[in-house]
């Protein structure tokens, strides 16, 4: 299997090699913008509560303040 897919559309990494790159510090940081890119876009179409800034880092795990 192809490490990388490139279409006209869309840029496929299968599961596996994203979860390699994720544990690369070369890698890391981008994949972790790429995912926080993908729950804003899919927030943006849902409705639901809103939460604060607080609550929604620290279920990200980015920061846990009191």
């Amino acid at each position: 299997m192809s490490m990388l897919i490139k279409t006209n559309k869309d840029v496929r990494i299968p599961n596996e090699q994203w979860d390699a790159l994720r544990h690369n510090p070369s890698f890391a940081e981008l994949i972790e913008l790429l995912e926080d890119q993908e729950a804003l876009e899919k927030a943006k179409s849902e409705r639901g509560e809103d939460i604060t800034l607080d609550r929604y880092l620290k279920k990200r795990g980015i920061r846990n303040r009191s």
